[in-house]
Parts: C-alpha cells; structure tokens; sequence
C-alpha cells in the first residue's frame, strides 16, 4: 500500500509499512540471531533425522532403545545415574501423568527463578508467588497437557520416518505451543490483576506479545521436535521436552511479565 503527499508542486510516493512487517521489526534481536542460526542448522538437523537412529517404544526401564537394534544399557551410566534413571522410567511407566507433572512442575519453578534473577539485575528482588504460579502452571498444565498431546500427535502420525517427524514438528508449532503460550500468559495475568480484571486483560496480552513469542518459538522448537522425535526414546520424549522447556520458559516467563501496553495497572487482589 502507498502513501503519497504533494510539497512544492510535487508528488512523492512511498510504501506503508504492512502489519505484518511492524509486527517482525518487533521481534527481538535474540529472535532474529535464532532465526539466522535456524536457517543454517536446520538443514543438519534434517539430516541427521533422515539417517539418525529413531527410538521405538519400549516398557524395558533398564535400557534405552534405539531402531537399527541400538542400546544404552542404564547400568553402564555410572551405579548412581543408573539407578536413578530405572527408578524413573518405572516412575513414567506405572504414574505416567504424575511424573510428568512433578517434573515440569520443579523445571518450570527453576526456569522462572532463574528468568528473575536475569531480570533483577543484581538487585536480589524476588517475586515467589510469581515463581509458585509458573511451578503450578507445569504442575497443572503442562506436565498432562504433554502426556496426553503426545499420545495424540503418535497416533495421529504413525511411524518415525523423517515425514512423520516432520509432521509431528509442524502440529507442534501451529497447535501445542501457541496454546501453550497463551495459558501462560493468562495465568500470569490472574495471579497479578485477579480472575476477572486478569481474564479482560487476557485478549490484549495475546494480541501484543504472542506473534512475537511464536516467532522466537520457531528458532527453538523446531530443533528441539526434529531431535526428540529422532533420537530420544518414546519413554523419554517428555524429559526430553521439560529440560528444553527449562530455557525456553526463562524467556516466556519474561515475555508473560512485560506489561501492556496502555493498560492500567490497577490495584492487585
């Protein structure tokens, strides 16, 4: 779309910049280095999940199974790491859901805590009702969500070929995190303003921070699908995911809290 104007008799013309292109000048510069990084590691990636060794399900707790008959037996990790490893894939094999959520639940509390020391600055201020919501947001949330979204996402799209992993990457990023992102923000915003004031502020949160997230999201999730998918067993995938998650929520925790803009603060309950 032009703009023109007329100064001194004459007539200049000039592109209005789209949504879209004010919406991208937004992203942060973090954003942008990712997006640089994706374009020249996903080709690797692809790669290495056309010819890497892809996991197959597997209720053995004492050993990781690969396709090709690959195996890491637990035992030989160190007697320590071992055990520790059996006890919790037993875990993930008799209270899968539980486990789940008790692990995002610690990984989520650790990301925020550390997103809060980032953005204090040194100055040793600590929010820990904000770092109990973020905990309970994997608690409740997140930990099921995962359970129950990758149960779907496998049965939807069988098998462990290079497509099916693709697929399964491009649900993700058009679906799962979006979704994901939204209820964080939410969450965040009834913990500070209360159910109601949060919930009207919900809309106006989503429509000024979510484009940008799930454009730093794409420089992440991508690579972390391509390896789960490929490499991490099917027991294991969601360990996988939540040791990911405990970088990526340190950026959504500070995305969550940014204020919006034009917004009152108003008093909180």
């Amino acid at each position: 779309m032009a703009v023109c104007s007329q100064a001194n008799g004459k007539y200049s013309c000039r592109k209005k910049p789209t949504v879209m292109f004010r919406r991208l000048s937004s992203v942060p510069l973090c954003a942008r280095v990712c997006q640089c990084t994706y374009l020249s590691l996903m080709p690797l990636c692809l790669a290495l999940a056309s010819i890497g060794l892809v996991h197959t399900a597997t209720t053995d707790t004492s050993t990781l199974r690969f396709r090709g008959g690959a195996a890491v037996q637990l035992s030989a990790l160190g007697t320590a790491a071992s055990s520790l490893g059996v006890a919790y894939s037993a875990a993930l094999v008799a209270k899968p859901i539980l486990t789940k959520s008790l692990t995002s639940a610690a990984i989520f509390a650790l990301s925020d805590a550390s997103a809060q020391r980032l953005e204090s600055s040194g100055t040793g201020k600590r929010d820990g009702k904000r770092t109990l919501v973020t905990a309970l947001i994997g608690l409740c949330y997140f930990g099921p969500a995962l359970h129950f979204y990758l149960n779907w996402v496998t049965w939807l799209i069988p098998g462990d070929g290079l497509l099916s992993t693709l697929l399964k990457t491009l649900v993700g990023q058009l679906g799962f995190g979006p979704v994901v992102t939204c209820i964080f923000f939410g969450a965040f915003l009834i913990s500070e303003f209360g159910l109601s004031a949060g919930l009207r502020r919900w809309p106006a949160k989503i429509k000024q921070d979510l484009f940008v997230t799930w454009a730093s999201e794409l420089c992440f999730w991508p690579f972390v699908d391509l390896i789960c998918f490929s490499f991490v067993p099917l027991l294991w995938i969601p360990l996988g995911y939540n040791l990911a998650n405990f970088f990526w929520t340190i950026f959504l925790a500070m995305q969550a809290s940014k204020p919006i803009a034009g917004a009152q603060k108003g008093p909180k309950p």
